[in-house]
């Protein structure tokens, strides 16, 4: 039996053939390729399928059940291709479609991984709430990082290309990505699978992060007492890491350079509450952070495991 999560989630919101017309105008005078992206996700909602949700046991990994169903879901979508289009008729056909060209499939790759990494809880809430005398921030975090030295495990030493461990090989460069701070956006059309995968990796690593935080803040309470605000440079970290940086990138992409310096800035601007006159060291941030250099304290072998999954990838 379906659980009722996913039965909630199938269901498509009824439109009457007016509600139609009028959308379907709107839709069609869009302009701008993520504009209609954004319209569609509000609309039918762009994620076809009910990925789990986050879940610090990574059991889709671990439990048969719950890797069939991302398999099924795999499967779903190489079986699928109009996942992109939803047709309506009422004595003409009114056809919202958001296939992407190959000059914006990069665009689309990055808005949907941007809607899956906005799926993560806040996890100083999260973890306020999971914390109890049995269960300390101490065995939490032992706890994320026994995961994840499994999936290493596994992706260093077994030698089949199994679902599971390709499932593992996005996932990881998710997190490796993270725990680098070298998060790019995809280049080109992906997989629904393995945007959540990837997605996943970034938020397990922001998970363990924060579990380091909360572990260093319940050993001080001074600054148990202080609030978790981001300054700038934070912030801006923050949506570079999450992809958000990536998607304004390619939404400003046709501007000449000082037009689209000035837009990227100004909607930075707005999004971070900073003054407009800020524009300028705000640019010159989001430039040091291309600039970086990955950290000198990684470990070798996850390095190795690395480069192994380079020459992982889910079958066609």
């Amino acid at each position: 039996m379906l659980h009722l999560r996913k039965i909630a989630f199938l269901i498509m919101p009824f439109y009457s053939e007016t509600q139609i017309r009028k959308r379907h105008a709107e839709f069609v005078g869009l302009k701008k390729y993520a504009d209609k992206l954004i319209f569609f996700d509000r609309l039918f909602g762009i994620i076809p399928f009910p990925f789990p949700d986050f879940d610090p046991s990574l059991a889709y990994f671990f439990q048969h059940e719950k890797i069939e169903e991302l398999e099924s879901i795999f499967k779903q979508e190489r079986n699928n291709p109009g996942l992109t289009e939803k047709k309506f008729s009422f004595g003409e056909t009114f056809a919202f479609n958001i296939r992407p060209a190959n000059s914006n499939s990069s665009v689309y790759s990055n808005y949907i991984l941007s809607r899956f990494l906005s799926r993560a809880p806040v996890f100083a809430e999260w973890i306020a709430q999971e914390i109890t005398a049995e269960k300390p921030v101490e065995r939490l975090l032992e706890e994320a990082n026994g995961v994840i030295n499994r999936i290493e495990y596994c992706l260093q030493y077994e030698q089949d290309k199994s679902f599971t461990l390709q499932c593992m090989a996005v996932f990881y460069k998710g997190f490796f990505d993270a725990f680098r701070n070298r998060v790019y956006g995809p280049g080109k059309k992906r997989k629904f699978i393995e945007l959540f995968l990837y997605a996943q990796g970034i938020i397990h690593a922001n998970y363990i992060s924060a579990l380091k935080t909360a572990l260093t803040r319940s050993h001080d309470p001074a600054l148990a007492e202080k609030p978790l605000n981001l300054d700038l440079p934070g912030k801006l970290k923050l949506m570079y890491e999450l992809g958000i940086i990536d998607l304004l990138k390619n939404q400003y992409a046709e501007q000449d350079s000082i037009s689209w310096e000035n837009k990227m800035a100004e909607t930075l601007c707005l999004i971070t509450g900073e003054p407009i006159d800020r524009k300028e060291p705000l640019l010159q941030m989001l430039i040091s952070f291309n600039r970086q250099d990955p950290p000198g304290n990684a470990r070798n072998a996850a390095v190795r495991i690395h480069q192994r999954i380079l020459r992982l990838s889910l079958g066609k």
